[in-house]
């Protein structure tokens, strides 16, 4: 569901009835499809038609091909003529506003919700939540958060991510507070950006939930007249914000940022700064209360030993908003470890005074020579410079140093900053020579998922089919090989692999000469690769 008052009736009333399972709608049609067979769908709501949202065109695309969902309703949107869908809002009037007509009586072990994870490749996991793990959640948060009655949040974030769900509806509205929902694209509503210090004044907003990427867009946004004074805090997740930007959003709205920290397995949120009191800039803050949240050594899958304050390692969790699994038994292989103790896959180590602070993922470290490079070091200089509206870190493989970085750099609206100049300064402020990108990539646009994580995985798929398109380019002496695409996959634990698409009509002396080319060009190269012919 997108950010619609219907995403409330749709969410709710599936966990009263059964189990919610909110599927993001910009995910192709044939994956939607596998995530409502895996799930045993039942029923699913739609909402629609919009011409904004894919979500029912897809729907009806894939209609056919699920025989076990025996209702298709529709909630919210424009009108549709296609036939055996019920309307929800028609059907809503019948039932009783004050209590379930079931009578259902819930346990904490009951599953309440399956939220699909990132997906960046395949199809996304399943994550089982009890009506335990949300109910837990939404009472710790809202303590911890101070929501009150009178609080007004906006939420931007779409309904089928925890942080939209979990953090930005169920928190306040459990404790009476106001929620304001931003259009049925939320965040990605050029409108909602352009307009926000007016939504602002208009609904006397205290909370703002955010997401990296708008936090950046929002900077751009001139204030002008705008009385945002109800403003009290601001939070933000799903992916580490530069301290760069959460300074000058402090300096711009007077609102410091809460930085917290959270992932679908553990039910929205694992930790956050304070309401009151110090709140480091940069620092994910304290483990939430009756959760536990610690920084191992691990190795061979077990934990050797727990990490000294300011020691960096793999952070683990465990508590009553953890998860108990994925759906499908073959992907709970090696998440936990003895104890109960949840893998995060993230990197991060807590301070003296118990501040934790990410690192990064452990999947995203760069690993050059045999020394560990932190992305955020690289990423965090280079959103230091003026010019630069969005930047993200990698690593691509080599042979001789293991990885090497790479950079991509998106420039603020109307800038031509030279690149050449940005490369000098990258060199003058990254700390670690090691941690220098190799090369620098400008493009127009960062991608990111729905809810603002940069997809490093796509980055990373880029930056290899530049390297090749160039080490080709060098290793041809006499004449270019003919390529006509390079397709680059993510098989996940498969790795990277890359395809080599040359014309079907070169004869066998052609192609024999072209592979020999390419082979000695991809020497130093890590990761596999295959040439086709079409």
């Amino acid at each position: 569901m997108p950010v619609a008052l219907e995403s409330q009736y749709a969410i709710w009333g599936s966990e009263a009835a059964g189990i919610a399972c909110p599927v993001n709608w910009m995910l192709e049609p044939e994956i939607i499809r596998t995530l409502l067979s895996n799930a045993g769908a039942k029923a699913v709501i739609v909402y629609g038609p919009d011409p904004d949202i894919e979500a029912w065109n897809k729907a009806m695309l894939i209609r056919q091909d699920l025989p076990g969902v025996r209702h298709w309703i529709k909630a919210g949107g424009g009108q549709a003529s296609e036939s055996a869908v019920v309307d929800l809002d028609a059907e809503l009037p019948r039932f009783n506003a004050q209590t379930l007509d079931s009578g259902r009586r819930f346990s904490p072990d009951d599953t309440a919700s399956m939220f699909h994870t990132g997906g960046t490749t395949g199809t996304p996991k399943l994550a089982l939540h009890t009506h335990g793990n949300e109910v837990f959640m939404a009472w710790v948060s809202g303590m911890q958060y101070d929501v009150q009655p009178e609080d007004v949040r906006v939420c931007g974030v779409p309904m089928f991510h925890v942080t939209g769900v979990l953090t930005n509806c169920l928190m306040p509205l459990a404790r009476g507070a106001s929620v304001v929902m931003l259009t049925s694209g939320g965040w990605r509503d050029p409108s909602v950006i352009r307009n926000i210090w007016r939504i602002i004044e208009r609904f006397r907003v205290t909370a703002l939930g955010m997401v990296p990427s708008v936090v950046n867009m929002l900077l751009n946004i001139p204030i002008e007249d705008a009385d945002i004074r109800s403003l009290q805090a601001a939070s933000c997740g799903t992916a580490p914000l530069s301290t760069a930007i959460a300074e000058a959003f402090a300096k711009k709205t007077g609102s410091v940022i809460i930085e917290g920290y959270g992932l679908t397995e553990g039910t929205a949120l694992s930790a956050c700064n304070p309401r009151y009191g110090e709140a480091r800039t940069g620092s994910i803050g304290f483990r939430k209360a009756y959760q536990q949240m610690k920084a191992v050594k691990v190795a061979d899958h077990r934990i050797v030993r727990d990490c000294e304050p300011g020691e960096p390692g793999v952070v683990v969790v465990r508590g009553p908003n953890i998860f108990n699994g994925y759906l499908e038994p073959k992907h709970n292989q090696n998440i936990w470890f003895e104890g109960g103790w949840f893998n995060t896959g993230d990197l991060g180590y807590v301070d003296p005074e118990g501040y934790f602070w990410l690192t990064g993922r452990a999947k995203d470290l760069i690993i050059r020579g045999g020394n560990n490079i932190d992305p955020r070091m690289i990423e965090e200089a280079l959103y230091r410079h003026p010019a630069v509206f969005d930047a993200a870190a990698i690593g691509i493989p080599d042979a001789h140093a293991g990885e090497l970085p790479v950079a991509y750099i998106a420039l603020k609206p109307g800038n031509d900053y030279p690149l050449g100049r940005l490369k000098h300064y990258a060199y003058e402020v990254i700390p670690e020579r090691a941690a220098v990108p190799k090369q620098f990539y400008l493009v127009d646009v960062i991608p990111k998922t729905a809810v603002g994580k940069i997809q490093k995985n796509v980055l990373r798929g880029d930056a290899i089919r530049r390297a090749q398109h160039q080490m080709l380019a060098d290793a041809a002496t006499d004449a270019p090989v003919p390529v006509q695409d390079i397709r680059v996959e993510d098989r996940g634990d498969q790795g990277l692999t890359s395809t080599l698409v040359l014309p079907a009509t070169l004869s066998a002396t052609e192609r024999e000469a072209a592979r020999t080319t390419i082979d000695a060009a991809f020497a130093t190269l890590t990761i596999k690769y295959a040439v086709v012919y079409e």
